[in-house]
């Protein structure tokens, strides 16, 4: 019998090894001989040096056969003596580290320079070369050009170009590509896909002259910029961001007015860097980001840069509507990945959320209502608002409680960028905390939890100078709800009402009301804001809504 299974386990096992796909690193020393610092590297622990070639040559490589594709930690370290009896037991110095991702049908070229420098270069493995790396045929070209033309809308044209050439087998000359850029019409569509371009060239040398397919002068010159920047860029491969480069990105694009703008932000990021991302980094920058069309689009250009294309499937749950999920899954399978949880999450009604609320009302005791709630949140049939978990939370008295049922209702939240407003449901520093800590990793929302400070006059002065500036009202609007959304942003109720003087439409000035009270620092003044209205119903609406925000 134990033979028997043993024999099955080494089936098994060997079944598991042929699913692995590996291929080669070569590590190159160059310019590093006796005379000058010597390294160590280290590739997932495994430790190559610089000193072990003959002679020292200037130009050493060694090359690493069968390691398995996806991602691999590097670390570079000076070695504090050139002696190779020394290796083995000396205490180097760190001098580098990153993290890389080796692809099949690839092989990856780690330079180390004499100074320390580290460069990576992908190049097609000799064994899975395709038969000629010269631009699309002609003809083919033709009919997908033509395939393109047969779109109904410049959006979906522009998605099929999208699509091409993000595909790593496709190459062109930069006068295809002039004729595809062509058939769209949007200047900053056009810009996006040119860069996308690039990779795929044949002729790079005659790139730069697309410039004149941009009319405005703007955009000729940011595209004059990326290509001087590309062609000066010693960097071929893509390595996983790291942690810190990642948090000033997300800061970056927290840091912009408006929605909008964090869109552009993240479109550069994912377009113009030399940077992979892992799918819990693309879904926190999706959090930052409040409409589904928008996530649609940048979730599309995340995919050929994740190291884990195996979990992207799970970013559906960012989508709230039907539509949109079925687009992204149908996505999904386009790409030879499968969907998940194509079932669609229904909000709670109103007539059933406030029969849920009767009910828990109802109980006599805390202890039966918190575990009313926790049942309501354990009941995977059950999705709610941020607002409907705030009122179901304001049921239960205990911070303790409250904090772990907050926890425990993330998984019904249709609403998760919203999610962080709740902070203010806990008094103890301690546990708005803990919250706040909570919130940031599963939306990627960071809030600041010290004491609410006011902006600043001159900050406030140049925000109100932006909101401005805005010739539409519409316009004002979106930048309004984008500044009260922005949960590091504080304002007296003088303040606010400055800002809401700036809306003409009541409706409007009602909602952007409403979306500020979680901002204000003086709360007992707000009331002062009813004489903005002109309908009574709308002052009794306000007054509702804050009586409703606060914890019983």
């Amino acid at each position: 019998m134990k033979t028997i299974l043993s024999t099955l386990i080494i089936c098994f096992l060997a079944v598991a090894g042929i699913a692995q796909t590996t291929s080669t690193v070569n590590i190159i020393f160059r310019g590093v001989t006796k005379t000058t610092n010597n390294y160590e590297v280290r590739i997932d622990d495994k430790r190559y040096f610089s000193n072990t070639g003959t002679n020292n040559a200037p130009n050493y490589m060694i090359s690493v056969d069968n390691i398995l594709t996806g991602t691999h930690a590097l670390k570079l370290y000076r070695l504090k003596s050139n002696s190779v009896s020394a290796n083995a037991n000396s205490q180097n110095t760190l001098v580098y580290s990153n993290n890389f991702v080796l692809r099949e049908g690839y092989e990856m070229n780690i330079t180390v320079r004499a100074n320390g420098a580290v460069e990576f270069s992908e190049v097609i493995s000799e064994m899975t070369s395709p038969v000629s790396t010269g631009p699309m045929a002609t003809a083919v070209f033709n009919t997908l050009k033509q395939s393109v033309q047969s779109q109904s809308s410049q959006a979906i044209k522009a998605e099929k170009i999208r699509d091409v050439f993000m595909n790593t087998d496709n190459r062109f000359t930069s006068a295809q590509v002039r004729q595809l850029l062509v058939l769209v019409t949007s200047e900053s569509d056009k810009l996006d896909l040119a860069k996308l371009a690039y990779a795929g060239v044949t002729d790079p040398s005659n790139f730069a002259a697309l410039s004149n397919v941009f009319s405005s002068t703007t955009r000729r010159n940011e595209f004059a910029e990326f290509v001087q920047m590309s062609a000066a860029s010693t960097i071929s491969a893509r390595v996983l961001i790291s942690d810190s480069n990642f948090n000033t990105l997300v800061t970056n694009v927290k840091s912009k007015w408006s929605q909008s703008l964090k869109g552009e932000a993240i479109r550069d990021a994912f377009t113009n860097s030399n940077n992979y991302y892992t799918t819990t980094q693309v879904r926190q920058l999706m959090g930052l980001v409040t409409s589904e069309s928008d996530r649609m689009d940048l979730i599309k250009m995340a995919y050929p840069i994740v190291t884990d294309a195996n979990n992207f499937a799970s970013l559906v749950d960012v989508f709230a509507s039907t539509a949109n999920r079925t687009e992204f899954n149908e996505y999904v399978i386009s790409k030879g990945g499968v969907a998940v949880n194509t079932g669609m999450k229904a909000q709670m009604t109103v007539n059933n959320f406030n029969l849920l609320m009767t009910s828990i009302q109802s109980k006599w005791s805390q202890a039966l209502k918190t575990d009313a709630v926790r049942d309501a949140f354990i009941n995977t049939n059950n999705y709610f608002s941020t607002e409907q978990i705030r009122q179901l939370l304001t049921q239960v008295t205990s911070e303790s409680d409250r904090l772990a049922l907050a926890k425990l209702s993330f998984r019904s939240v249709m609403d998760p960028n919203m999610f962080y407003q709740l902070g203010d449901l806990f008094t103890s520093t301690s546990f708005r905390n803990e919250f706040n800590t909570f919130a940031s990793a599963q939306t990627g929302v960071t809030v600041t939890s010290t004491v609410r400070t006011p902006m600043s006059n001159s900050d406030f002065s140049l925000l109100v100078l932006s909101i401005r500036s805005n010739l539409l009202q519409l316009l004002k609007v979106q930048a309004e709800r984008d500044v009260f959304a922005n949960p590091n942003n504080f304002f007296t109720t003088a303040q606010i009402k400055q800002l809401l003087l700036l809306i003409n439409a009541e409706p409007s000035r009602l909602e952007l009301a409403k979306m500020s009270y979680k901002t204000v620092t003086d709360p007992a003044n707000f009331t002062k804001l009813n004489d903005l209205f002109q309908m009574q119903s709308s002052k009794d609406e306000l007054t509702a809504y804050v009586k409703s925000y606060q914890v019983n």
